[in-house]
């Protein structure tokens, strides 16, 4: 027997109800204590619906509304998402209800403004630092540490990890604040432990931020007194120096007081070091400016050398023959002449044929290039043409085969049909036979009954 289905068209005004008052002024008191595990518990309702059955089948649970019911899975998993969202709505709707006490109460608690935390009206709680300026200065260390070297990198990286451990114990101080101010029914919404919001109850909200909040005031602290330890050794003799008297250390050590500070010992040396480098300056600057007096006087004098020795050279070669006369070559004969003007002649006649051989070469070379394309255009033209044929060749035997196929087809549906049309006929006579077989039978039975009848009366 099918199990009686509860159908959830309905569902509107049965699951949406509550989202519906809460957004009025008529005050609704929650089921549900904890509206995280509630909707957890709806989350993982859904995903073992989706993982377990389909949308036909039949879901029994008791998630919705804690009686055991029967639903199709499909309208099952609508319900439970409606009701994921009614939850979250509420949740960021309504985070603070009213106690149950009367509605005169309730706006009395709305007007009053006394602060339980602090148990002051108005609130005097205050931030420990300059919040805005510490974000200011932040952002501009962001900015500043891409173009810094690296060790002002890490003092800037050092800076930025106590603002930040500053600005999260400002925002950590305010939501227990807030928590401690807080009725001891709500939820609170806590965001600084974690960085994103989840709700809890009261207690363990300020549980959660008192133990974040000591964490970070033992960070600082700690950090605040080595600080001042180590400003303690160093206004010592931990660390062979003294400059001026601390609070730590009221009277100084007297074999400090014998000796004395290096900084005073040292300051006598440091100011006849000083006044050395300042002269060792004024002698480098002087240095500097003759030797580069002396490079530049160097440089033009081997300019001058330079151009003389070239244009002296220039003038000898133009009055060589002045010069030398009796070095001069005698004058050449006319076969002398002749034979240079034949290697003349023989030496043009070799470049202008050089010349038109470089032509002819050129000329071979583009007929031969001219040759190969039109090969290579034939060559392509007959692929062309074989391919066209192939392709042809193959879309007839495509066509063969489907009208083949048609033809099978159609031939097997008319033998189909001729079958089924015997067959059909096969019945008919099989029918016929069987009606006139068994009208004969009746007729046969009523004419031997009606003899039986007439003798039976003649007895």
């Amino acid at each position: 027997m099918k199990p009686t289905t509860i159908p959830i068209t309905g569902r509107r005004s049965m699951y949406r109800g509550f989202a519906n008052t809460t957004s009025s002024d008529v005050d609704v008191e929650l089921n549900e204590t904890d509206i995280d595990s509630r909707a957890t518990h709806l989350l993982e309702e859904i995903h073992r619906v989706r993982r377990n059955y389909g949308e036909n089948d039949l879901v029994e649970s008791n998630v919705l509304q804690q009686v055991e019911q029967t639903f199709e899975a499909e309208d099952y998993l609508r319900a439970l998402e409606s009701e994921v969202d009614r939850l979250l709505r509420s949740q960021a709707m309504t985070k603070r209800h009213r106690s149950s006490t009367g509605d005169v109460n309730y706006l009395e608690s709305q007007n009053d403004t006394h602060c339980r935390a602090c148990n002051s009206s108005p609130c005097k709680w205050s931030p420990h630092c300059d919040v805005d300026a510490l974000a200011k200065r932040r952002k501009a260390l962001f900015g500043e540490i891409k173009s810094v070297d690296d060790r002002r990198k890490r003092q800037i990286s050092e800076e930025i990890q106590v603002i930040s451990a500053k600005l999260k114990l400002t925002l950590v101080d305010k939501e227990l604040h807030e928590a401690y101010a807080a009725n001891d029914n709500e939820t609170i919404t806590v965001r600084s432990i974690h960085g994103f919001p989840a709700t809890l109850n009261r207690v363990d909200a300020i549980a959660a931020l008192e133990h974040e909040h000591n964490r970070h005031v033992g960070s600082i602290v700690a950090k605040k007194v080595v600080d001042d330890v180590l400003i303690w050794m160093l206004d010592g003799w931990y660390f062979g120096q003294y400059s001026k008297p601390s609070s730590s250390l009221s009277n100084p050590p007297p074999s400090f007081v014998k000796r004395g500070s290096l900084l005073e010992k040292a300051n006598d040396i440091q100011m006849h070091s000083n006044a050395a480098a300042l002269n060792s300056l004024a002698l480098h600057e002087e240095k500097k400016a003759k030797l580069a007096s002396m490079q530049t006087t160097t440089k033009y004098a081997l300019f001058c050398i330079t151009f003389s020795y070239f244009r002296a050279l220039h003038l000898v070669r133009q009055q060589k023959e002045a010069f030398s006369l009796s070095r001069s070559k005698p004058p050449l004969s006319n076969e002398r002449i002749k034979m240079i003007q034949e290697h003349k002649n023989c030496v043009g006649r070799q470049q202008r044929l050089e010349y038109y051989m470089r032509k002819a070469r050129v000329g071979e070379e583009r007929k031969l290039q001219r040759i190969e394309q039109e090969r290579l255009e034939k060559r392509r033209i007959s692929q062309f043409e074989d391919m066209n044929r192939l392709a042809m060749n193959r879309l007839a035997a495509i066509v063969q085969r489907v009208y083949r196929g048609y033809l099978g087809r159609k031939s097997v549906e008319n033998l189909r049909l001729e079958r089924q049309k015997a067959a059909l006929a096969l019945v008919f006579l099989n029918d016929c036979a069987t009606e006139i077989e068994r009208a004969w039978r009746g007729y046969c039975g009523r004419r031997d009954a009606e003899r039986l009848r007439r003798e039976m009366a003649e007895r």
